[in-house]
């Protein structure tokens, strides 16, 4: 395969990047979709998509395991591109109501940010963080499954704005959907008022799909028929 064009995507993050609950597996598995057709039908092409969402996960947790994620899906004895995908936030941001704080602080998101982007460059130059989505607050506060967690848009926000700020001064990329979601019917496109629906996961993947193809960061072009 010395002739093949190799590309990893590292896409980490929590259930939202896993899935839940998009019985068609989600926005990750719907991006993945296109480049196993490309796969299948283009022998000079490799591409992997991973998964690496973890449900419940944060910043913080994504800062402990990302050197061991990397390391074992590294392509045998081949040379290879990689991209890195860091779609979180929302977890980081949930309201503890008891403490009346964040579940993860802002100022140690901040610096997880940095160090996940430090991290990342050790592998890669094509590094994209996806903001937060909003949430039905009438459901989320408490959220049903733990009356002691809340999660709140305005809280969301200021977390979105702290890894834009971040991404613009690390010069990498940065996805915005919490204000595009907001500008849509949100609300239906949730499932549990946290979690998007199927229809939440296709707005999802439809705007990390456009992103990714217009920077040139992936390319999901089929092969011109001779």
């Amino acid at each position: 395969m010395s002739d093949t064009e190799i590309v990893e995507v590292m896409v980490f993050g929590d259930s939202i990047t896993y899935g839940a609950w998009d019985n068609n597996g989600g926005w990750v598995q719907r991006l993945r979709e296109p480049i196993d057709v490309k796969n299948l039908v283009n022998p000079d092409v490799a591409y992997f998509i991973y998964n690496l969402g973890v449900v419940d996960d944060t910043t913080s947790g994504i800062v402990k395991r990302f050197d061991a994620e990397m390391a074992a899906r590294q392509y045998v004895n081949a040379v290879q591109d990689k991209i890195v995908i860091f779609s979180i936030g929302l977890n980081d941001s949930e309201v503890l109501l008891k403490k009346n704080s964040n579940r993860v602080p802002e100022k140690e998101f901040e610096e997880n940010i940095y160090r996940l982007i430090e991290l990342a460059r050790k592998y890669t130059k094509q590094i994209v963080f996806i903001g937060p989505t909003p949430v039905d607050e009438a459901k989320a506060e408490p959220v049903p499954w733990d009356t002691e967690k809340a999660y709140r848009n305005d809280v969301a926000k200021r977390y979105d704005k702290i890894m834009e700020r971040t991404c613009k001064e690390k010069k990498v990329h940065f996805i915005e959907l919490f204000d595009y979601m907001m500008s849509l019917d949100y609300k239906s496109l949730l499932e549990d008022g946290l979690h998007p629906s199927p229809a939440g996961h296709l707005v999802i993947y439809d705007v990390v799909r456009k992103f990714l193809e217009n920077n040139k960061i992936l390319n999901f072009d089929m092969p011109r028929q001779l």
